[in-house]
């Protein structure tokens, strides 16, 4: 029913061995605690240097055996469909050939399907509740440690789930990153550009993002985990504390993990919940929580949105919750929700001004003109989400064309430098060229709204003409979206 540890390293090996034009195995340079090999899949179509990517991790806990095998399997899926050009269809949800070509070709996917070999090991052999890892924990008789609270995020603050006693199920570890599994997705954070990220559990069918160690507030950066006291094994010590998170963060995670719900739910019907990890629970030292902080605490770092999945429902029979006797349609629901983040994960901008401008100034330009300058007001706010929303479908549409895609680029290009130059001015030309794209998209027949989103940006441009970019971009950061 479930595969063993070996057997999925077995799979990662033949993957990258049948298939190199798509699969490149990575062994991790820390073996587990019991000295076996865990290993990574890097999964791309096309050529090229390295990409943003999507890490995906499954297995952290033993006795989860579902997710393993979903990202195996989702490993599989993309592979048949890029090579035959078909659509992947869960259920009631359909992923195109062109979404799968995008994901693939615009990003790097990289898999950790198993962990934490030795506690599944464990577990399909010895208990099958089994949650940690087999660290011998010395001078007591409790072995291994919760690797999901063994991440440096409020490392050793015993808030809620999170215990510093060997014999506990949520046992932090003696140290951050005392466990050679948990520096293993380190090493993938440090070494690759991954800009989204889920660690797969079960079970309760949720989508969590951070914070788990406090609930989240938006107005006082000065509230920052990293002046927290660490490894106190006590909790928070001060009452009523509230983690910061930046608005357009909080907006972005938000946005993502209720489409990601959406996406679940179209599958067969299974209605998750997306919230912040301390809605479920209190913890610290978490997976999600550490590679979204990474950029906080050393902002040379990039930014890493960091999720939490909880598939599957909570039965009566809790190993029936953790491993179902049939697990064919939760495995469904995770696969859909994964390859949703993924999709969520592609920007159109840097997709189209890296791969066709291969220029790094105009992308970078409008990138902060998005993160340092619309992001910090709602209506700001308001147009990132509004483009986010259609991006995915407008994408498709203009690399399948070569005419709308050199105009695209043109446009990108155009746009790039004015934003560089506070001064340069939007010419009647270069309206008149975007509003021509713009109506050309329209005649299209689009899902969930893109005309509405097209006549609204097609509005906003015609105010444009003859303004500076700083006026243009001001007028985005106070003219609220109307969607």
């Amino acid at each position: 029913m479930y595969r063993t540890a070996a057997q999925i390293e077995s799979a990662i090996s033949i993957l990258s061995a049948w298939f190199p034009q798509y699969f490149t195995r990575i062994p991790l340079p820390n073996a587990s605690v019991l000295g076996r090999p865990i290993s990574a899949l890097r999964m791309r179509a096309g050529g090229g240097g390295e990409r943003r990517g999507v890490l995906l991790v499954g297995g952290t806990h033993a006795r989860e055996l579902m997710n393993p095998d979903a990202i195996i399997e989702l490993a599989i899926d993309l592979l048949l469909s890029h090579a035959n050009g078909t659509d992947i269809v869960y259920g009631g949800r359909r992923f195109t050939a062109n979404d799968v070509k995008i994901i693939l070709e615009a990003q790097d996917l990289w898999l950790l399907p198993c962990l934490n070999p030795d506690g599944r090991e464990h577990v399909m052999t010895v208990d099958d509740l089994w949650r940690k890892n087999r660290r011998d924990n010395p001078n007591t008789v409790c072995d291994g440690v919760d690797l999901n609270r063994n991440y440096d995020l409020v490392w050793g603050v015993t808030q809620g789930q999170t215990s510093c006693s060997p014999c506990s199920e949520v046992f932090c570890g003696p140290s951050a990153f005392s466990e050679p599994e948990t520096r293993n997705v380190k090493v993938l954070l440090d070494e690759h550009r991954i800009c989204c990220f889920a660690d797969v559990h079960s079970f309760s069918e949720l989508i969590l993002y951070p914070w788990g160690h406090a609930p989240t507030q938006t107005t006082d950066p000065t509230k920052r985990f990293t002046t927290l006291p660490t490894g106190t094994c006590a909790p928070i010590s001060q009452a009523g504390y509230q983690e910061y998170m930046a608005p357009r963060d909080l907006q972005r995670f938000k946005t993502v993990g209720q489409r990601i719900v959406d996406s679940i739910k179209a599958v067969r019907g299974r209605v998750y919940k997306s919230q912040s990890s301390i809605g479920l629970y209190p913890t610290t030292g978490t997976a999600g929580d550490y590679a979204y902080s990474r950029h906080i605490a050393n902002p040379k770092l990039h930014k890493t949105y960091g999720y939490t999945f909880e598939t599957g429902p909570s039965t009566p029979d809790v190993r029936e919750s953790f491993h179902p006797a049939d697990p064919t349609l939760i495995k469904r629901d995770a696969k859909a929700g994964m390859l949703t983040l993924a999709q969520q994960c592609v920007c159109a901008i840097e997709l189209i001004g890296l791969k066709f401008l291969a220029r790094e100034r105009e992308v970078s330009a409008l990138r902060t003109v998005r993160d340092d300058l619309l992001a910090t007001t709602d209506a700001g706010r308001g147009w990132i989400e509004r483009f986010e929303r259609v991006q995915h479908q407008l994408l498709a549409a203009v690399l399948a064309d070569d005419r709308l895609l050199r105009e695209a680029v043109t446009l990108l290009e155009r746009a790039g430098a004015l934003v560089e130059d506070e001064r340069a001015t939007a010419s009647e030309d270069d309206i008149a060229r975007a509003q021509s794209m713009l109506g050309e998209l329209s005649k299209r027949e689009w899902e969930g709204g893109v005309d509405e989103d097209l006549k609204a940006v097609s509005a906003v441009l015609s105010g444009m003409s003859g303004r500076t970019s700083r006026e243009a971009i001001e007028m985005l950061m106070s003219e609220k979206s109307a969607g």
